[in-house]
């Protein structure tokens, strides 16, 4: 298992320029609008249970927040830093995490379902997530995406498009990737003992060292151009 280190950090080490009180005015105030917090530095913030639903986070610091079971459907969180933060339980689902900066975080158990997510992930979490139909594949013509030392066992990523993602290294024991799109990724060393690819496209990624024990294979699209691919 993967070991996720969360910094020891005290202020000053977090500068947020709102406390929780602050921020759960702003969503009050907002009502049916959009709350605004883009740019904001919520760093080392607890803002767990709070309902970030449609809010406007783009390039927010939530470095070292705690957002347990908060949700965030459909929020924009485009460029935001995500370093050592916690979102457990969080709902997440459509939300847009484009280019954002994530590591050592902690995401097991949250709903990521329809959401967009690019950028770099290092060290993440993300045992028993929900990702189906999920998009963590690079936008047309944009670099591959590195998700490094990604802990993902039990995870549901249905229909999820992973096409040209570096995912080397990641866990992915028993995880759902039915009907997934790999195509063109990267899965060196990747750990897929007991997972569930059936019906996946897996045409031009690369398995070199991956492990299969147990894994459900039926049907897979696009084996023959796939390499280091076990059957």
């Amino acid at each position: 298992m993967l070991g996720l280190y969360f910094a020891l950090c005290e202020p000053p080490c977090f500068a947020a320029e709102l406390s929780r009180e602050d921020v759960v005015a702003i969503i009050a105030e907002a009502g049916a609008q959009r709350p605004k917090f883009a740019k904001k530095d919520l760093s080392g913030l607890d803002l767990s249970g709070i309902d970030f639903n449609k809010a406007d986070l783009f390039s927010a610091n939530l470095d070292g927040a705690k957002l347990i079971a908060a949700r965030l459907i459909g929020a924009n969180l485009n460029l935001a830093r995500l370093r050592n933060v916690n979102l457990q339980n969080a709902d997440l689902s459509g939300a847009s995490l484009y280019g954002v900066v994530m590591e050592n975080a902690d995401l097991s158990g949250a709903d990521l379902s329809s959401s967009r997510v690019t950028g770099l992930l290092n060290n993440v979490n993300l045992t028993g997530a929900n990702l189906n139909k999920a998009n963590l594949g690079p936008n047309s013509g944009s670099p591959r995406k590195r998700f490094d030392k990604l802990e993902m066992n039990n995870a549901i990523l249905n229909n999820a498009d992973l096409r040209g993602a570096n995912f080397n290294h990641a866990l992915m024991r028993n995880t759902s990737l039915n009907k997934a799109d790999l195509s063109g990724g990267q899965f060196i060393w990747v750990d897929f003992s007991g997972a569930n690819l059936e019906g996946a496209t897996i045409s031009g990624a690369d398995f070199r060292s991956a492990k299969f024990g147990g894994a459900n294979v039926n049907n897979v699209s696009g084996a023959d151009k796939a390499l280091g691919f076990k059957q």
